[in-house]
This record gives structure tokens, sequence and C-alpha cells, in this order.
């Protein structure tokens, strides 16, 4: 797996942890939380758009299903913005990402 592909699994695997430690108040993740997870991670592993492949928000395609993409889109509302102050390195890795795909399409 690619470097910025395993970033995004980190990511997705700190934003689903902090919703669920949060939200559901349990040790470990509950079973929904682990299924969205694995879910996640599938379809990070599916993207057609491999090493070029834009943030999930985005995208042109939305490669989840109706259930868990309003389960992912909750969690990243919540988790989010709490990524800044927890792990600045890893948001503002996101942002560059999100700023080089755009330049890129521009071009």
């Amino acid at each position: 797996m690619d470097k910025r592909l395993e970033r995004e699994k980190r990511l997705i695997n700190l934003m689903v942890k902090r919703f669920c430690d949060d939200k559901h108040n349990q040790n470990a993740l509950c079973l929904d939380c682990s299924d969205l997870l694995e879910y996640a991670h599938n379809r990070l592993l599916a993207c057609p758009f491999a090493e070029d492949k834009p943030v999930c928000s985005k995208c042109t395609i939305h490669c989840y299903n109706t259930n868990y993409r309003k389960q992912i889109i909750e969690v990243m509302r919540y988790s989010g913005p709490k990524m800044l102050f927890k792990n600045p390195i890893d948001t503002f890795l996101y942002f560059w990402d999100k700023y080089k795909h755009r330049n890129l399409q521009i071009k």
C-alpha cells in the first residue's frame, strides 16, 4: 500500500476511535464502529484512483453504500475538527493532499 493510502488508513483509524470513545463510552471499538472501520479499510484498498486518490470529500465517485456513508459522515463531522488539536501533523497532511489534488485538476 502506498504512503498516501497508509496515511488515510491511519487517519480513519484515529477518527473512528475518537468518535467511538467519545460517543459510545467503551474501552474498545464497539461492533458498529469496528464494522465501519473494516468497511472503510476495504474501500481504501479498492479505490480505483490509487496513488492519485483525492480526499474523500472531493472524490467524483462515492464508493460507500448509503448506510456506511451516513455513518462515516457523522464520524468525520465529529472527529475532523478535533484532529487539529490532537493530531496537527496528520491534519496538515490531509489539507496538503486536498490542496495538491485541487491543483492537479486545474492543470
